[in-house]
């Protein structure tokens, strides 16, 4: 649709490059067994990015069309990371029930009010029906980003005091979707804040780096050989065993 500079080429062709190198690791590995949903999101993206940009660079695609296959993308997008999410703490607590069991039940409550919120910012904001479609996705999408950033804070504080470590692929997925979703809420304040004088394409630089600076650390982690989990003999009064023990025997009264 529009002319692009050779720097904004590359950051839009470089993840979609990434995300290739990182498909095939997975399948390679076997490791998408272990993160079907973060799997399948990174193979999402790559075919949704595709896409985009051909349809982006081709003359005979409108600019209603190119942000309708973008809004439908941004939609399944969205599942798809809340699953990556989900799948996260499933890898980090699963061995520890009581824990993972309170997760799930925050999870499935965010689910349900993420929704509802986003039917209700559909159906009640102003406009044609295309338009409140629009902006019901919008705010879901900076819903989820909010969720994201509030996961990389909560595993940072968390396996910090319980000593876990952070050299694990689970670990590295969050960090990848943390730092990401924090600028672009960072963007997303700073565009409300300074008004649409200001030019709108260097806030588009900064996502789009930041994206590719996610998935480069996605790829560096898959690369990087994971230490093996070793079994820790004795364990501080306040560690994490104890606590998931208490979990339990609240969750089961």
């Amino acid at each position: 649709m529009y002319p692009h500079s050779v720097l904004w080429h590359y950051l839009w062709i470089a993840p979609l490059i990434f995300q290739v190198l990182t498909v095939f690791i997975l399948i390679k590995s076997n490791r998408f067994r272990e993160f079907p949903a973060f799997s399948l999101y990174t193979l999402f993206e790559l075919v949704l990015g595709s896409t985009l940009f051909v349809m982006d660079h081709s003359p005979a695609v409108s600019p209603y069309r190119y942000w309708y296959i973008h809004s439908v993308g941004q939609v399944v997008s969205i599942a798809l990371r809340f699953a990556v999410i989900y799948e996260i703490f499933s890898n980090v607590f699963r061995i520890y029930p009581g824990v993972w069991q309170l997760s799930r039940l925050l999870f499935r409550g965010t689910a349900v009010v993420l929704i509802l919120l986003g039917v209700a910012v559909s159906a009640y904001s102003p406009g044609e029906d295309t338009y409140r479609l629009f902006a019901g996705i919008h705010l879901l999408n900076r819903a989820v980003s909010l969720l994201q950033s509030g996961l990389l804070i909560f595993l940072f504080l968390f396996s910090s005091y319980f000593g876990l470590s952070w050299k694990n692929l689970a670990f590295g997925i969050a960090i990848g979707l943390g730092v990401f979703s924090s600028i672009n809420l960072a963007i997303e304040a700073i565009r409300i804040w300074v008004g649409p004088g200001v030019r709108n394409y260097i806030f588009d630089f900064v996502t789009m780096g930041s994206y590719h600076f996610c998935v480069l650390i996605w790829l560096l982690y898959l690369v990087a050989e994971e230490p093996a989990r070793q079994t820790v003999e004795t364990l501080p009064k306040g560690n994490l065993e104890h606590w998931n023990a208490e979990l339990q025997r609240l969750l089961l009264q």
